[in-house]
């Protein structure tokens, strides 16, 4: 008799993707409503109107990166059967508050892409710093999780330096496209990484 293939784990990622949806939807609700309304009066060749659409594009780049990266670095750090043991010195509520407040942050952007003045890039800023925040702190205490933080804080890091230099050479519009550009970039390598991830998951299990 053909023995029956070991079930292979659902990543809680899977599971909680309509509830992430959901969340999105109610985020981005709001500046997509700002921008389109002012399209409808001013016309998408208002400058107004491009540089806010530009902003709400970067808040959900920005937020769609956060999503996907929490969700797979809660996954394997506190849901595989293997966490425990590969990472035994870890605090949820600690890299939950962390995930929450860059969360917030980007929120926060995200109900000022109206606003015409420097707030809205300093919070892109403080949501990109973050990260690496994150790591300082889970070294300091010690925990085994850095190593799955360093990745993602090194190429915040990235974005925000070269967003950073564009804004002071080209203006913010065009650090808006930039900003986009690179979150998607980082959004793509996370998933061909998680793929290939999944994909060895997969073979060990069969």
């Amino acid at each position: 008799m053909t023995p029956k293939p070991a079930a292979v784990r659902i990543p809680d990622l899977h599971r909680s993707a309509f509830w992430i949806y959901g969340i999105t939807a109610m985020v981005m609700k709001e500046p997509f409503g700002v921008v389109l309304r002012h399209a409808a009066i001013a016309g998408w060749s208002d400058p107004a109107v491009q540089q806010e659409g530009l902003r709400a594009l970067a808040v959900l780049i920005l937020m769609s990166r956060q999503f996907l990266a929490a969700g797979i670095y809660f996954d394997r750090v506190y849901l595989a059967p293997e966490s425990a043991e590969e990472f035994p010195r870890r605090n949820y509520p600690f890299d939950f508050l962390f995930g929450l407040t860059e969360m917030l942050l980007v929120l926060a952007g995200s109900m000022i892409v109206a606003v015409p003045n420097s707030y809205f890039d300093i919070l892109c800023a403080l949501s990109l710093i973050w990260e690496p925040i994150w790591l300082a702190a889970s070294k300091l205490v010690g925990y085994s999780t850095p190593r799955n933080i360093a990745p993602l804080a090194r190429i915040a890091v990235g974005i925000l330096a070269i967003s950073a230099i564009v804004r002071l050479a080209a203006g913010e519009s065009t650090t808006m496209i930039v900003l986009a550009a690179l979150g998607f970039a980082h959004l793509i390598r996370m998933i061909a990484r998680y793929n290939s991830t999944e994909a060895a998951v997969l073979l060990k299990t069969t």
